[in-house]
């Protein structure tokens, strides 16, 4: 598949010479998988923007949007031609800190907000956010399972499917036997992201069906939200 062409500050810093290779921290904006990750970022502050007004249909199709992005921001990284080894590694660290924001503070938000932020809830936003930096900091250091192409746990952008569909319930059940329902949802979540089971990286129809799915129940969201 063809690239998107070279990174336009990376080649503007190879233009300029050693003396000024370490560019300025907002260079790193003028990148196009950067800004693809930053998306993933708002949309997570919109997610829990939506939450705590109590918004839960917008809440989660914040929590869809953060994940396509999460999955479009690696393959631009790979279609872009002329990146360094800096560009990769400040990347790669973006990455991480805003699935951190993803998955570990949004949910988190998220489930204290559906609990009216009951002090019963904060252990459970506790979980997940702690499961989550766990989970991202093992993937940093160890990647994936040696000699496969398999996560240690459960990925965080999955975590937040699973979440994100698992709201859709709210309604057909009584907001009493939801909240037990999404509590009981995160800690099972919790459980799988510092567990070690090999959960395959999903590629092909796999991915698409995923993406597929992650659609479907923004679209069920959205259609809730206007109705």
């Amino acid at each position: 598949m063809p690239g998107f062409g070279r990174c336009p500050i990376s080649s503007f810093y190879e233009r300029a010479g050693s003396k000024r290779s370490r560019r300025p921290i907002i260079g790193y904006l003028f990148d196009l998988a950067n800004l693809t990750t930053l998306a993933g970022l708002l949309s997570s502050i919109f997610a829990i923007t939506a939450a705590l007004r109590g918004d839960f249909d917008a809440a989660a199709i914040g929590l869809v949007l953060a994940f396509f992005f999460d999955g479009l921001d690696g393959p631009v990284a790979k279609r872009l031609t002329g990146r360094t080894d800096d560009d990769r590694a400040f990347g790669a660290n973006l990455d991480s800190l805003v699935d951190m924001a993803g998955a570990g503070v949004t949910l988190a938000v998220v489930l204290l907000a559906y609990g009216e932020f009951e002090f019963v809830f904060v252990p459970g936003a506790m979980a997940i956010a702690g499961a989550t930096a766990l989970r991202l900091s093992y993937f940093n250091v160890h990647g994936l399972a040696e000699g496969t192409t398999h996560y240690v746990g459960l990925p965080t952008d999955q975590s937040i499917i699973v979440f994100a569909a698992v709201m859709l319930l709210d309604g057909p059940l009584a907001r009493g036997p939801f909240q037990v329902v999404l509590y009981g949802t995160a800690i099972v979540l919790v459980a799988l992201m510092v567990s070690s089971l090999r959960i395959p990286k999903l590629m092909g129809a796999r991915f698409l069906a995923l993406n597929g799915f992650a659609l479907l129940v923004a679209a069920l969201h959205a259609a809730r939200l206007i109705a």
